[in-house]
């Protein structure tokens, strides 16, 4: 099992997931805190985002063949743009509740990822405007 000692590394990772509601990738996590600490290397970074993710500290999901990092590990839902590959968090109780109340056999739920694919406004309007001209 690795080292689950809290590393400067691994804090300042943390506190930047934290700092933002963008959903970052690694190498956009490792290009923030390289600036604080310069010696990092992109390697840890991933190292300690799975860990973080593994320990249910922060959220990973995948995107278009790349993993996304989010912070706030509370539950919620994630809209996801097919088209521009945006991501933007929900907050509907309903949907949380409706999985936490779900009930199958003696299977009790605790946590879901729910990621909702679709296109968003503004490619929904791209594309209707394309088709126009």
């Amino acid at each position: 099992m690795s080292n689950t000692r809290a590393t400067k590394q691994r804090k300042a990772i943390l506190n930047y997931l934290k700092s933002v509601r963008t959903h970052p990738s690694a190498e956009i996590v490792y290009e923030a805190v390289k600036e604080d600490l310069p010696h990092l290397t992109l390697a840890t970074v991933y190292r300690n985002l799975h860990l973080l993710a593994d320990q249910g500290t922060i959220l990973r999901f995948k995107v278009a063949n790349e993993y996304h990092f989010d912070g706030f590990p509370e539950q919620h839902q994630h809209l996801i743009c097919n088209s521009c590959l945006k991501i933007v968090d929900v907050f509907d109780k309903s949907i949380t509740k409706t999985i936490t109340d779900f009930k199958h056999s003696d299977f009790k739920v605790e946590t879901a990822d729910v990621l909702l694919r679709g296109i968003c406004k503004d490619c929904q309007a791209k594309n209707m405007s394309a088709k126009i001209n």
